[in-house]
This record gives structure tokens, sequence and C-alpha cells, in this order.
């Protein structure tokens, strides 16, 4: 498969994530989900759910767990790109703030409140898991937990474990962009949730400290590497699924 259109030679390591990934990445493209926000079927409170979360959860949980690993670098150029990319992901959080509020006055309703002033738990919007200062679904809540413990794990853990976050942004949001029908309700958003022009040279660099460190990492590193990955790119999926449908918690 072929998850980015970027420059430079591919080296063993990212060969191995992407043809273990392809599957998984696949499941994520078509998910409903991505799907309806394409062809702009997907109900808004569906997107809201999405957004919300991953502006107030998964983002700043992704930052943290960056600075974390960059801690565990034992060499500098790699923990300065992690540290780099920490500070401007936390650099980019009022952005996103402001375009969430955007998103709102696109679909209806506001940040933390819901299309019809109702409080169902767990759905973003409604006054549930998703709003602003309450606490994440479940489905989240496991994967920004994941993120932190592989930050603190170790340095391949970590770095194996954000490193679908990292790549499939641009893959997912590279597939939005060409595939999304220009007319449809969500292309305004799709436009702003593609990544800036230098983000590729980003992925590129992350991939680049990836083949260093699986080349001469021991074999027991290398397959937690691949581990945290593929746990990861699973994570990356069921945050589709927890946005498309909703998902609560059961018991309160």
């Amino acid at each position: 498969m072929t998850v980015v259109a970027v420059a430079g030679e591919r080296g063993t390591m990212r060969e191995e994530l992407s043809a273990a990934a392809d599957p998984v990445l696949a499941r994520i493209r078509e998910h409903p989900f991505w799907d309806g926000l394409r062809n702009g079927t997907l109900p808004p409170v569906s997107l809201r759910y999405f957004a919300e979360h991953d502006v107030r959860h998964v983002v700043p949980a992704y930052a943290r767990a960056m600075a974390r690993c960059a801690a565990l670098a034992d060499h500098d150029a790699h923990g300065a790109l992690l540290c780099s990319a920490a500070s401007a992901t936390f650099g980019s959080l009022p952005r996103l703030d402001s375009e969430l509020a955007g998103l709102a006055e696109t679909i209806g309703g506001t940040p933390g409140g819901g299309e019809t002033g109702g409080g169902t738990p767990g759905v973003a919007g409604t006054g549930g898991t998703g709003t602003g200062g309450g606490p994440p679904g479940p489905a989240v809540h496991a994967y920004v937990s994941f993120m932190s413990a592989a930050s603190c794990d170790s340095f391949v853990s970590g770095l194996g474990g954000l490193l679908p976050m990292t790549w499939f942004h641009l893959e997912v949001s590279g597939d939005l962009r060409r595939r999304h029908d220009p007319g449809s309700r969500y292309s305004g958003w799709i436009e702003q949730y593609c990544p800036w022009d230098g983000y590729p040279d980003y992925v590129e660099a992350y991939l680049n400290v990836v083949d260093e460190v699986g080349g001469r990492c021991s074999a027991d590193e290398r397959n937690r590497l691949v581990r945290h990955f593929l746990l990861a790119a699973r994570h990356e999926w069921a945050f589709a699924e927890a946005a498309w449908q909703c998902q609560e918690w059961m018991v309160w």
C-alpha cells in the first residue's frame, strides 16, 4: 500500500509497518464515518462527537505523549523532532478550539450544547461525554490512556504507539480531500481538517526516525514497536466507530 505520497527512501521498518497496517487502514478509510463525511450524509451529531473528542481529548493526549516520548529518546535529534511536534500540537489547540466553534455554527448547536438542549449521556454536544468539560467516551478514554501508557513504557513503545495518529491523519485527510463531494455540507470542514503544507515533511521525518530506530534496536524492541503501532491503529478505527455510534458509557 502507499500510505503517504512523500519523497524519500522507504526503509524496511516503515515497509513492515505499512504492510501490517494495510488491512486496518483500508477499513478506516471506508468506515461509515469517513464515507459519510465524504458524501455529506454523516449525521451532524457524529461529526460533532468526533470533533469535540479530538480537540478536547485526543489531540492534547497526543501532545503530552509526544513530549514524554521525546524525553526518553537516546539521540538528541530524535528528541528534538518529537519535542518540536509536541510544542506545535499544543500551540494548535486554540486554533482547533475556534474551528470547533465554527463547526457548531455550520451544523447547528454549540460546543458542549446539543441540538435539542437535552443532556443525553455520551452524545457529544448534548451534555454527555463529548462536552468540553466532560470525560471522554469509552473508546476515546481507552485510546488516550493507551497513548499515555505507551509513551511512559519506553521510547520504542511510544514511537510505535504515536505513529498511527501521525501517519494515518495524513492518509485519511488526503483521501477525504481527493474523494469528497465539493458541494457536500462538510466540504468546508474537510478543507480545514487537512493538515498544513509542511505536514508531509514532518511525517517523513518521523518515519525516518522509525527507520533508524528499527534498524538498530533489538528484536524484542522491534516487536514491541510493531505491537504498539498495531494497537494504536486499531484505536484509530475504534475512534471512528465511536463517533459513528456516538458511543456512550453504559453506566454512570
